[in-house]
């Protein structure tokens, strides 16, 4: 126990020595973005027409060009007009609008001085389970996404780009609820 305890401590002054031996080269500090994002569904088109939401990220700075990021929004399927059942194949239900809250953490790789690519990975929760008659609360998330941040002033920034989010099903069937997306945000500096 003894010997696990001393590998333990020294492993974790290793990590807080690089850590603090890489800070010093990282010339910004977190970041923290507020937007809209609005998209269209790309396998449940005939029970929902299109997506609108916000979005909160935060990006954390590991490298000059490399950052984790962490996302959480709030997602709303809005129920296309056109479905004469609800996704679970309940007949003259009109199916309701999808309340969805994805969270996911990821990493974002700035490849030319504004551009970047990201990938995030996570769950996304759904909060009206029983109004779209649900079995599941939660699902697996991936997205992958290109964008450009825009400087202002005062390290401040604009934030835009586009994602596909992959988002399996909140029914027990091999149905995907994924998405394209666009989103334009407010960001700024801790």
């Amino acid at each position: 126990m003894r010997t696990y305890l001393n590998k333990l401590i020294t492993l974790l002054l290793f990590v807080s020595v690089y850590l603090g031996a890489s800070a010093q080269s990282v010339p910004d500090t977190a970041r923290i973005s507020i937007g809209v994002d609005g998209g269209l569904p790309l396998y449940v088109t005939n029970l929902y027409s299109h997506i609108l939401g916000a979005s909160l990220h935060i990006d954390y700075p590991i490298s000059r060009r490399t950052y984790i990021t962490g996302s959480a929004g709030y997602n709303i399927f809005f129920a296309s007009s056109t479905a004469s059942s609800a996704p679970n194949g309940i007949l003259n239900v009109q199916n309701a609008n999808m309340k969805t809250v994805p969270l996911k953490i990821g990493i974002k790789q700035f490849i030319i001085r504004h551009f970047y690519v990201a990938a995030e990975v996570g769950g996304t929760l759904l909060t009206n389970k029983e109004e779209v008659y649900a079995t599941n609360t939660s699902a697996f998330t991936y997205s992958p996404q290109v964008g450009m941040l825009f400087f202002l002033k005062k390290h401040t920034y604009i934030d835009a780009g586009i994602r596909y989010e992959g988002l399996a099903s909140f029914y027990n069937d091999s149905e995907k609820y994924s998405f394209w997306a666009a989103h334009i945000s407010y960001a700024f500096n801790l």
